[in-house]
């Protein structure tokens, strides 16, 4: 801003200068030149009395009485000439080439010459352009000093309100606004503090409902979680123990999930992500998954290879491929295929369906939040929080394919044990022959977010003897590159 006003004021004094001081310094020129002129004429007259006064008398002109009028000029070195009766007296030094010259003749008929050289001439026209540099410079002197003051008067209180931002949004203790003088920033100045008073205002109503949000939901999960762990530890039957095991696994997420729901706005850092197995994150999924799958007499099938380790965040991945899952239960039909494929540099997820896809007007906008399918009674919000998640943690997640609905979530490979198997899991009811096909689902666009299963993880089994009950495992040679 200084700068600014520093550059403004300099241009319009350098264009006043301009505009005025041209014109000013010819007439100046000019005024100098007339002076010079009535300087001579002046010359001219006192000359012709004396001259007339003698020749009246009845004496003779001689160089005497012209150098009387000679040395009483103190800034000019003149030379004065009388021609009278064909004689020529003269009075002074040389004037030199193309001298200025003024004549005028006497009653006594005497011719009178005054010329003065051209070197007083131009010491006169050099005296006026002196007075015009100087009168220009101070000029741009006093501009620039009017331009210091004025830009002084706005920066500070500019640059006042510039700290005034930074402490509201640091979260610093402000005091009153003192007046700058300027309307306008004071002006901006106290909307600004209205707005940081409500802005207050709001974010401690928020942060005081975070905090009873958790209160109150932390406390109904442990007591379902203490409620889980007298089962498992009192239960002979292994298939509810089972049950019991996976839905602490859950809740253990659910509560980690709140927990990162509430102190997220308050960490300014972003997480670092860590090594991550797909196979013991897909093997869970499997776990949860598979009941919900068999009341819809659906099919899951996952194949993962048996090591295939991809940087990024547990949670947030589990949560990823939750959604995804879950999309293709709500909003799919048939049998729901998740694959890996991976190189040396990255790997990809896929999650696809049999079901109608995706509507076309929608394919371009399914990760735009509150887009969702015309019959969805989803929030929108599903893909769009699982895209962010994905790229948070480096990845990207992209619609491969609209029919059949194909999304890919792209990692970037980690270093890992190398397997020379794949295994592919298959869940869910057994189809049987004649029965019904099943009845068509409705177009997909943006669905609703997983609830438990998009939670953080925690630690899961990676064996097969883990995998609930109904489960086929089939093995397959993995084709060598």
């Amino acid at each position: 801003m200084r700068q600014r006003v520093l550059q403004a004021t300099i241009i319009t004094v350098i264009l006043v200068v301009l505009m005025l001081g041209i014109p000013l310094g010819i007439s100046w020129l000019k005024l100098t030149d007339q002076n010079l002129g009535n300087q001579a004429n002046v010359i001219l007259d006192q000359v012709r009395i004396d001259t007339e006064a003698r020749l009246q008398e009845g004496g003779t002109l001689d160089e005497a009485l012209l150098q009387r009028r000679v040395d009483e000029q103190t800034d000019l070195n003149i030379a004065v000439t009388v021609v009278f009766e064909g004689d020529t007296i003269t009075a002074g030094d040389p004037p030199g080439e193309d001298p200025r010259k003024s004549s005028t003749s006497g009653a006594s008929g005497q011719l009178i010459t005054v010329f003065i050289p051209q070197s007083d001439v131009r010491a006169h026209n050099a005296s006026a352009w002196v007075l015009i540099t100087v009168a220009a410079l101070a000029a741009l002197s006093i501009g620039v000093s009017v331009a210091l003051w004025q830009a002084q008067r706005i920066s500070l209180p500019l640059a006042r309100l510039s700290r005034r931002a930074e402490e509201m949004g640091s979260g610093r203790a402000r005091g009153p606004w003192q007046s700058s003088g300027i309307v306008e920033i004071d002006e901006v100045a106290v909307e600004l503090s209205r707005s940081g008073a409500m802005l207050n205002e709001r974010l401690e109503a928020e942060s005081r409902l975070a905090s009873d949000a958790s209160h109150q939901l932390r406390t109904p999960l442990t007591a379902l979680s203490m409620r889980l762990d007298e089962i498992l530890a009192t239960s002979t039957e292994e298939w509810v123990r089972d049950e019991a095991r996976i839905s602490l696994e859950q809740i253990d997420r659910l509560t980690e999930v709140v927990h990162d729901l509430i102190n997220a706005p308050r960490s300014s850092q972003r997480r670092t992500p860590g090594v991550v197995e797909l196979r013991t994150v897909l093997t869970q999924q499997s776990e949860e998954w598979s009941p919900a799958y068999r009341r819809a007499g659906r099919e899951l099938s996952i194949q993962v290879p048996r090591s295939a380790a991809v940087w990024g965040s547990n949670g947030p991945l589990t949560q990823v491929v939750a959604t995804l899952i879950e999309n293709a239960l709500v909003h799919g039909d048939g049998r729901t295929a998740v694959k890996v494929r991976r190189n040396d540099h990255s790997t990809v997820v896929e999650v696809t369906d049999e079901g109608g896809g995706i509507d076309p007007e929608l394919g371009a906008r399914v990760f735009e939040r509150s887009v969702s399918g015309r019959s969805s009674s989803g929030t929108g919000v599903g893909l769009a929080l699982a895209r962010t998640l994905v790229e948070d943690d480096g990845g990207r997640l992209e619609l491969l394919t609209e029919t059949p609905a194909t999304f890919g979530v792209f990692l970037i490979s980690a270093p890992g044990e190398e397997g020379g198997e794949e295994e592919d899991l298959v869940l869910g009811a057994e189809r049987r022959e004649g029965r019904a096909s099943r009845r068509p689902r409705e177009k997909r666009a943006d669905m609703t977010p997983s609830g438990v299963s998009g939670a953080r993880h925690a630690s899961g089994g990676d064996d097969l003897d883990s995998l609930p009950q109904g489960s086929v495992v089939r093995r397959r040679p993995r084709p060598r590159s």
